[in-house]
C-alpha cells in the first residue's frame, strides 16, 4: 500500500500536492481541541553517566512510572523516550495531578534501581493551548506548538521543579501559586508551581520530626529507605468510657544506621481517613531529598 501511495503522488503536480495538503489541514479542524502537553525530563547529567546494562532498568522503571502517572491524572503517555517524554492531558487539573504523582513516586523509583544507580530526580514543562494531537502520531508531534513549547519549559526548570506558560498559569488553581520568571519562551511568559493537591496541603502533625529523620538519614549516607504501613486495633481504655474503638493506620519509615550498627525510625499514626495524604506527603519529602524507598515486606494493603 505504501508503495502505491508513493507512486500516486509521484504523478501529481504542485497544485493537487499542494490542494491534498490543505486538504487535510481542513479535516484535522474538526479534531482541534485545547489539550494540555506535559514534559518529562530526567536530568541530563543522570542520562549521559549511565552505561547501557544500567539505563535499561532505568527505562523501563520510568516509562511505567509515567504510564501510572499520566493515567492518574486522565491522560495518556503521548510519546516516550529516556531524553523526554510527553503526557497528553484533558485539561490543567488533571496535568497538576500527574506532576504530583510523579513527584511523590519517584523515590519508590529509586527504590526499586540498583543500589548503585545515581538517584533520578525530573523536571517538568507545561504547556496548554489547542492543537491536534494524537499518541504515534510522529508527524502531529513533531509540527505540534504545544509539545515544543511544554519542552522548552522542562529544559529550562530546575530538578524537582515544575515551569507553565502563560495560558497554563491563567488555568491554575489557586490563582496565586503561579510565580512569574523573568524569561520568555517563544513570547510566551514563564511561571513557576509547586504541584500539590488540595489534601497534601494539610501539614503533617510532626513535621519537623520527619524532616529531622529524613536529614539524619542524608548526613549517615542512607541512600534507600523502607517504610510499612499497618493497621493498629485500639482498645476501649485508650478510647475513653463514651466513644467506641477506633483503629488506626500506622505509618514506619526505616533506615539503616552502618555507623551505630541499628535502624533508624520514624512513626506516624493517624486515622484511616488521613493516611493516604500522609503517606503521599511523606513520599513526597523522601523524593525531594533524592533518597529511595522500598515497601517492606509485612506491609499490609490498608483501605480506608
Amino acid at each position: 500500500m505504501g508503495r502505491r501511495l508513493q507512486i500516486y503522488l509521484e504523478r501529481l503536480s504542485l497544485d493537487e500536492l499542494l490542494f491534498l495538503e490543505h486538504e487535510l489541514d481542513r479535516r484535522k479542524l474538526k479534531f482541534k481541541k485545547e489539550y494540555s502537553v506535559l514534559a518529562v525530563q530526567p536530568e541530563q547529567k543522570l542520562l549521559t553517566a549511565l552505561q547501557r546494562t544500567t539505563l535499561v532498568p532505568l527505562s523501563r522503571e520510568l516509562r511505567r512510572h509515567y504510564n501510572e502517572c499520566a493515567a492518574a491524572g486522565g491522560g495518556i503517555l503521548l510519546a516516550y523516550s529516556p531524553e523526554v517524554s510527553l503526557l497528553l492531558m484533558r485539561d490543567v487539573k488533571g496535568a497538576e495531578t500527574a506532576a504530583v504523582k510523579l513527584f511523590t513516586g519517584l523515590a519508590e523509583v529509586n527504590g526499586r534501581l540498583s543500589g548503585d544507580t545515581p538517584r533520578v530526580s525530573l523536571k517538568l514543562g507545561l504547556a496548554t493551548g489547542e492543537d491536534v494531537l494524537a499518541a504515534g502520531s510522529v508527524r502531529s508531534i513533531r509540527q505540534s506548538e504545544l509539545v515544543r513549547r511544554a519542552s522548552q519549559c522542562a529544559w529550562k526548570s530546575p530538578a524537582g521543579a515544575m515551569l507553565i506558560d502563560e495560558r497554563s498559569a491563567r488555568k491554575w488553581e489557586p490563582k496565586s501559586a503561579p510565580v512569574r520568571l523573568p524569561i520568555e519562551i517563544e513570547g510566551n511568559q514563564v511561571f513557576r508551581v509547586t504541584p500539590s493537591e488540595p489534601s497534601q496541603t494539610a501539614a503533617v502533625p510532626d513535621n519537623d520530626k520527619l524532616e529531622e529523620f529524613v536529614n539524619q538519614a542524608v548526613e549517615k549516607g542512607v541512600t534507600t529507605l523502607k517504610y510499612s504501613l499497618l493497621r493498629e486495633e485500639a482498645n476501649e481504655v485508650s478510647n475513653g468510657a463514651w466513644s467506641k474503638p477506633v483503629a488506626r493506620a500506622v505509618i514506619t519509615v526505616e533506615g539503616y544506621d552502618s555507623e551505630a550498627g541499628r535502624n533508624m525510625v520514624y512513626t506516624l499514626r493517624c486515622a484511616f481517613a488521613e493516611y493516604s495524604e500522609k503517606v503521599d506527603y511523606v513520599r513526597r519529602v523522601i523524593s525531594d531529598r533524592g533518597l529511595g524507598l522500598v515497601k517492606h515486606e509485612v506491609a499490609t494493603q490498608i483501605t480506608a
